[in-house]
């Protein structure tokens, strides 16, 4: 699960000209409303760029990030050592260091598709865990629209086209770096080596089962690199 270890650049710049990932951020903290005084997780934080988006925001806030990756934690932990609101820690998508019914809302962000598919189930339920009643999950990720074995050809031709395209709009817009990531991330993804795109509605299912509900997709434009937000309450 420590997918990031190894990465040595700098994490918030490989993103910072993407437009569709900045502006997936922003749809994201739109849709969480006012969250001073209440508690907000960021399952799979990284080096903390939504983190650092809320806490400006929200001062008010308790602010948790958790992530697998230990390079990634104590970036984290450095960039946010003068916020006493703000707490970094190891964890999993399927082990989160958190009580029961205790967030207010659980915000991930192009990070759940890391999870194995025979984990999903249990993903599902530690994040229904940890919100409290009512409690609000926001989950952005690129999604698949055909699911099926490795080598079925529908299935890698909508891979191929959704990350080709990205690629294509990442360096009309000068994000060169983001561009070579998701080229060269073409084959795990087709493989399944370490990364696990899937449907919104399988995602949704496992959700639903683990007692979720009042599902919403939103789109982040443009729509054809199923780039989507999906909303859940507990």
């Amino acid at each position: 699960m420590g997918y990031w270890d190894d990465y040595m650049g700098d994490y918030d710049t490989l993103f910072a000209r993407d437009p569709m990932y900045s502006d997936a951020m922003r749809i994201m903290i739109e849709l969480m409303g006012d969250v001073n005084r209440k508690r907000v997780l960021d399952l799979g934080c990284g080096s903390g760029t939504l983190i650092a988006r809320i806490a400006g925001l929200y001062p008010d806030a308790e602010i948790y990030g958790v992530d697998p990756s230990e390079v990634m934690v104590q970036r984290s932990i450095k960039r946010f050592r003068e916020r006493s609101n703000v707490h970094i820690s190891i964890g999993t998508a399927v082990q989160i260091p958190m009580p029961d019914d205790y967030i207010h809302c659980l915000m991930s962000n192009l990070a759940l598709h890391h999870v194995h598919p025979a984990e999903r189930d249990a993903c599902a339920a530690e994040i229904a865990r940890v919100l409290k009643p009512g409690g609000h999950l926001i989950y952005t990720d690129m999604f698949c629209d055909v699911i099926g074995p490795i080598d079925d050809p529908e299935r890698c031709k909508d891979i191929i086209q959704k990350m080709v395209g990205k690629s294509l709009y990442d360096l009309e817009h000068g994000a060169f770096e983001t561009m070579l990531l998701h080229i060269g991330d073409i084959p795990a993804v087709i493989r399944e080596e370490g990364e696990y795109f899937t449907t919104d509605v399988v995602w949704s299912e496992h959700l639903d089962r683990a007692g979720l509900g009042r599902f919403e997709v939103i789109a982040v434009p443009p729509q054809d690199f199923g780039y989507r937000i999906l909303t859940a309450y507990k």
